[in-house]
This record gives structure tokens, sequence and C-alpha cells, in this order.
């Protein structure tokens, strides 16, 4: 068992809801109507999503779907998802977005679209622009099956913080970050301690209790032996089932949740891909996240982590003098997050205790009306 925990931590150690829509057309500005034939008769319809990107520029560009042609709307900033609101455009709903500068650069900036019939929708970066890592991720904005969405700037994930600038630091205390939930080894955090930020509680909260030296893996690597470690994709599936089977820091997890202290709390590892995964995942799936969405969102490490993974594939390639491609595909498989993985989650979750509820009421210990006070706190 320590050796497979020893392979587990390790493979965890190698180891960043994609826009359904594009912008139509630049927001027209302020008082002036859109081209003949664009403007038709506001009708009663609603926001139905919302996402806002950055360009390498520092360019913010704003997209937001609705069920129906919403007329005139005017667009708002605050450094706040909750008040201070301040007003940084007018347009029109159909044009499908709009592109600003940054209004606040160095603080985390949350927008709102409001059309005049009252419909709006809250949105924000899903990537923070910060430095020194790839892959902190602001879980807001997900929709729930009863029509609910998760607020922003209150629950975050990331990979090490190790790396954080003096300028993201600032950043994070400027956002109001509350609680840092690490779920690394203590060799991990040994290598790479958190640095100190401001006003935010730091919490030793690891997944796999031995501290993992990591020799076995690298030494596998080193002599060639990659059918050690399985098919592609065999050592993260069987951390997954692992996780399900020892929830220890989950559980700690869902205490911190439901503090309201804890809030804004970010939890991460080091690639911030797996364990944050699994945790992330769970944070979702308690606020009734549809497991679709929570498997999108699984999966976006992907795209925030794609040049970094990229280099360290051929860091190793170069290092271990692969040429093998089944051995070359198991890095690629330690790097990445895939489907399978977050699902042999779900399927343990079945197994053992009879669904993903099921999970999280008697894996989790949490009750019905914990998770009814979580639903209170982090949706809108």
């Amino acid at each position: 068992m320590m050796k497979k925990t020893i392979l587990l931590g390790t493979a965890l150690l190698l180891s960043a809801a994609p826009l359904s829509a594009v912008m139509a057309s630049a927001a027209a500005p302020a008082g002036k109507a859109p081209a003949s034939g664009i403007q038709a008769k506001a009708k009663q319809g609603s926001f139905t999503g919302a996402a806002v990107e950055r360009a390498k520029d520092g360019t913010l560009t704003l997209h937001w779907q609705t069920t129906a042609n919403l007329g005139p709307v005017k667009v708002y900033w605050s450094q706040s998802p909750d008040s201070g609101w301040k007003e940084v455009a007018r347009t029109y709903a159909s044009f499908g977005g709009l592109r600003t500068k940054d209004p606040n650069p160095g603080s985390r900036v949350y927008f709102k679209v409001k059309a005049a019939s009252g419909a709006a929708i809250t949105t924000a970066e899903r990537l923070l622009p910060l430095q020194g890592t790839t892959n902190f991720r602001d879980l807001g904005g997900y929709k729930t099956t009863d029509g609910k969405t998760v607020k922003w700037g209150k629950l975050f994930r990331s990979d090490e913080l190790a790396g954080l600038t003096a300028s993201d630091i600032a950043y994070l205390q400027k956002s109001g970050l509350k609680t840092i939930v690490d779920y690394r080894t203590d060799d991990e955090v040994k290598s790479k301690p958190d640095p100190v930020i401001p006003g935010a509680a730091y919490v030793r909260n690891p997944v796999f209790g031995q501290s993992g030296s990591g020799t076995d893996i690298m030494s596998f690597m080193a002599s060639g032996e990659f059918d050690k470690m399985g098919k592609p994709g065999d050592v993260l599936t069987a951390a997954n089932r692992d996780m399900v089977d020892s929830p220890s820091a989950y559980v700690k997890l869902f205490d911190m949740m439901l503090d309201p202290a804890s809030a804004a709390l970010v939890q991460h590892c080091t690639a911030g891909k797996d364990r944050t995964g699994l945790g992330s995942a769970l944070m979702l799936l308690a606020l009734g996240v549809p497991k679709e969405t929570v498997v999108q969102d699984f999966l976006l490490s992907n795209k925030y982590r794609e040049a970094y993974n990229k280099a360290a594939v051929d860091a190793m390639v170069k290092q271990f003098n692969l040429t093998d491609e089944n051995a070359i595909e198991v890095i690629k498989a330690l790097m990445d997050v895939r489907p399978e993985y977050i699902n042999a989650a779900f399927d343990e979750m079945a197994k053992k205790y009879g669904s993903i509820q099921g999970f999280l009421e008697k894996g989790l210990g949490l009750s019905k009306d914990e998770q009814a006070k979580l639903k209170r706190m982090y949706l809108e």
C-alpha cells in the first residue's frame, strides 16, 4: 500500500466551459442604435450564460447569450461580485458581447450585464490573470439543476502557489481571499512552500497521508520500465478511485466551506488538476451543478496547462531519451486530465455508496441540511 500511494502521489506531483458563442460585433457607443436590421423590439427573456476572456494586451472581451432579444443593456463593473457597481458601457443585447479596457488593472474585476426588463447576469474571468500560476480558476458562474448560479469570487481552485509574484499576492489580497487549502504531501510543501498572503489563513490538508519521495516512478522512467506503470492513464484512474476510498481531506474541505469566515477559499495541489480536480468536482456536485458541467470544468485544466504540459513532456522525453511511443503516451497521460479519470471517481462512489449523493452523505458525512446551507451560502 505504501508503494502504491507513493506512485500515485508522484503521478500527481508530475502533473489548467468553453465558450459556446462568439461576439457578433463591437458594441455601439452609448445612446447609438445598432445598424438597420439588427435592432428588434425587445422581448421578455433572460441571460443564459456569460464569460470574460483576457487578451495578451489586457483587453477584456465579454460574451453573453440570451433566450430573446433583450434590447438595450448596461454593462457595469466592480471589484466585488456583491456590490459597488459602476457603469462601464451601454450597448445592445443582440450584439452578444462587448470589448473593453480593464477598468481596474491589478485587481479582480466582475461584470454585470443588465437589460431594461431587469434581466441581468454577473460574470468574470474564469482563469485569474496571475503571473506565477497556470491554473488558478474561479468556480463561479456555473448553473445548477434548479436554475441557480454558483456565486463568483467565493470558491477557487489552483495549482501550486510558490511562484506567485508580489503583484499576484497583492491581487489575491485585494480579492478578499480568506483561506488557502493545501492538498500536497510533506515533501511537496517542503520543496515549494506557499507564500504568505496577508489576510488569508493557510490550512495543510494532505490528500495522501504518506509524503512520498517519487523515487519509484522516476526510477521506472530512467530505466525505461514504463510497463510497471501500466497502460497510459492507469495511474491517475487508480488515483481517483483511491481518493474516493480515503476522503478525509475532502471531509475537512467541507467543514471549512460550511464556515462563512472561510470564504473566499482556494484549494490547491501541485498541478491543480487531480487532487484539486476531485475537490472542485465535489464542491460543485454538492451545490447541485450537473455532472456534465462538472466534467467540463475538470477538463479545463488541459486548456490552461497546455503549453506547460507540452514543455514538461518534451523535457522528460529528452531527459530519459525516450523513443518508444507507448512510454511517451504514459508521460502524456500523467500530465493530462481525461474524462476516464474523474469518471473512475464517480464509478467508485456508485460502487461503494450507491450514487454520488450517497457518497456526499455517507462518504463525506455531509447531511442534507448541510448541503442546503452550502447552497444558501454559495448560490444566487
